[in-house]
């Protein structure tokens, strides 16, 4: 980052500025493209913390995040009936203790749901190692709603094949 900029070097830049571009447009809280190229993105720098750093910190209010978490959600979705978020890591989400803003979509637009997309991000919140696992289990059960259970679950035992045995 430089003077309030990231550079971005990705092969899918073109990709992912038409992206960024479509989701700004439709009101999703996204950074804005200030140029790109065929391997780099310039793009604005937004405030906040990524999800991973916050819950390191423990400084944030379970609740607040998680209704912010699930107002981007709501926006995506309604942006983008029927197509996922794609990479739902939780240092691809901002928080700025109050707005989530959503970063990195090189593999967004695909077929998808809310629910699948929000199950995906609770199973990496469940999965998180941490130093205050009780601020990220009250996050957890916050924003993990039973229409998520499936997606939840599906991501769990896709993590657990991903992950060797400690």
């Amino acid at each position: 980052m430089q003077g309030g900029v990231v550079h971005k070097h990705t092969q899918t830049a073109l990709q992912e500025a038409a992206v960024l571009q479509l989701l700004l447009a439709r009101g999703v809280r996204v950074p804005r493209v200030l140029d790109c190229h065929e391997n780099l993105l310039v793009l604005e720098h937004l405030p906040g913390e990524p999800l991973p750093d916050l819950i390191e910190h423990g400084g944030y209010d379970p609740k607040k995040l998680s209704d912010a978490l699930h107002d981007w959600f709501a926006d995506f979705h309604v942006a983008c009936p029927g197509k996922s978020r794609g990479d739902v890591n939780g240092r691809n989400f901002l928080y700025d203790g109050h707005l989530v803003y959503g970063i990195d979509f090189e593999e967004a637009l695909q077929p998808g749901t809310h629910a699948q997309d929000a199950g995906r991000l609770a199973a990496f919140l469940a999965t998180y190692h941490t130093q205050h696992p009780q601020k990220q289990t009250a996050l957890l059960h916050t924003f993990l709603h039973d229409d998520m259970q499936p997606a939840f679950l599906q991501e769990l035992n896709e993590i657990k094949k991903r992950r060797p045995p400690a």
